[in-house]
């Protein structure tokens, strides 16, 4: 009935709501399920390579193991939707609905996210390599160890985000909000930071090696033990930040020197005492 026609098919689902169906390990590639209502279907290990599923109710769906590749879901609805383990390798999810969603494990490698709602999502070793997640919102998502690398999060929200041990190689977080984020381990070597907030952010640990974080708001934002070395810091705001055994103040002296400046700090001034004896222009920018 799917397959013949969605609209019948939704009809079917609006008179026998208390039926679930069980498709798991059915075959839809390339079928066109655009607007087909499947929330709460049982759709584990289908097959859904290339299919258009664009404004296609997936709330609550199981997806568990499933495979997306390439797949149409622009616009679609996944809240609360079990998308563990899924591939939607190059799918297009542009604002599409993931919030409360359960993706862990999942792989979207190359995936089209502009403008999607992955707010609180579980996102735990989920693989975003190179994924368009430009203002996107990832807000209060979980994404311990995931996979960021080359990602691009231009202007994305992760506000309060769970990043602990996140690999952001490279990714650009460009105008980015992640104030209150949690980034402790985090990989960010070669990442674009330039005018993200970092407002009370937790990079304890952290390797931002040859990331850019010019014009960056780092106010109050704990950065015990992360390095520094080769990283872009002009303008950037440090404010009330706690610089305990963080590499940042010798990168500071070695661009001063480099410039022919003379340092404003002397060399014996201890490390947690930073915050308020940059030179200005750094601290304050």
């Amino acid at each position: 009935m799917l397959l013949h026609s969605v609209k019948s098919w939704n009809a079917f689902r609006k008179i026998h709501l208390d039926f679930i169906p069980d498709l798991s390990g059915a075959d839809f590639r390339m079928a066109n399920l655009s607007g087909a209502d499947l929330s709460g279907v049982n759709l584990n290990n289908s097959d859904l390579r290339k299919a258009n599923l664009t404004w296609t109710a997936l709330n609550g769906t199981r997806l568990n193991g499933a495979d997306l590749s390439q797949a149409k879901l622009g616009y679609a609805y996944l809240s609360g939707a079990d998308l563990s383990g899924a591939r939607f390798i190059s799918a297009d999810l542009r604002e599409a609905r993931h919030n409360d969603a359960d993706l862990h494990g999942a792989d979207l490698s190359d995936a089209d996210l502009r403008g999607a709602n992955l707010s609180g999502a579980d996102l735990s070793r989920a693989t975003f390599c190179r994924a368009n997640l430009c203002h996107a919102n990832l807000s209060r998502s979980n994404l311990f160890s995931a996979h960021l690398d080359k990602a691009y999060l231009t202007g994305a929200n992760l506000g309060e985000a769970n990043l602990i041990s996140a690999d952001l190689r490279e990714a650009s977080l460009k105008d980015a909000d992640l104030r209150g984020a949690e980034i402790r381990k985090a990989d960010l070597s070669g990442a674009n930071l330039h005018g993200a907030i970092l407002y009370k952010v937790n990079l304890g640990d952290a390797n931002l090696s040859g990331a850019n974080l010019s014009d960056a708001d780092m106010n109050g934002a704990k950065i015990e033990g992360a390095i520094f070395e080769g990283a872009n810091l002009s303008g950037v705001q440090l404010l009330n930040s706690d610089l305990t055994e963080a590499d940042i103040y010798e990168k500071e002296r070695r661009r001063v020197e480099h410039d022919g400046k003379q340092s404003e700090t002397p060399s014996d001034v201890p490390q947690q005492e930073m915050g308020n004896n940059l030179e200005p222009g750094f601290a304050q920018a």
